[in-house]
């Protein structure tokens, strides 16, 4: 049985490290994980709809912009 896939961690942030770059595996893995009647194999509008949906308002992640067929999240973290 394949490995889950997991959302990326906000919590997992720092102010040195703010940001993080999620691969196309892994936001179709993520996807068709919740989704699993509507199996994608390409990051189309739709499921870059969802993950970005996703990562602001069920992962809190601050900032969730697509680049392409990867999503770069950002967590506003000020510095100490």
């Amino acid at each position: 049985m394949p490995r889950k896939f997991v959302f990326p961690d906000v919590n997992d942030r720092s102010a040195n490290s703010p940001s993080i770059i999620a691969k196309s595996e892994q936001i179709i893995g993520l996807y068709n994980q919740a989704n699993p009647n509507d199996k994608m194999e390409r990051v189309t509008q739709k499921v870059q709809d969802w993950f970005t949906s996703q990562a602001t308002t069920t992962y809190q992640w601050d900032n969730a912009e697509m680049a392409g067929n990867q999503c770069f999240l950002r967590a506003d973290i000020p510095p100490r």
